[in-house]
């Protein structure tokens, strides 16, 4: 059948927050990783102390 009345945009509303949100966490993904120097991802680790060859 043709319907002759117009659709509703019941549903460009959630796609256009999709959208967005997408594009948002992106964006943040982008600039948090364009700033990140070498050591960003080191992490210290204390050494164990060695004890005293007496066994």
């Amino acid at each position: 059948m043709i319907y002759s009345e117009e659709k509703s945009r019941g549903l460009a509303v959630p796609l256009i927050a999709i959208v967005l949100a997408i594009a948002g966490i992106l964006a943040v993904l982008f600039a948090t990783g364009r700033r990140h120097s070498s050591a960003a991802g080191r992490v210290w680790i204390p050494q164990a102390q060695q004890q005293g060859s007496g066994r």
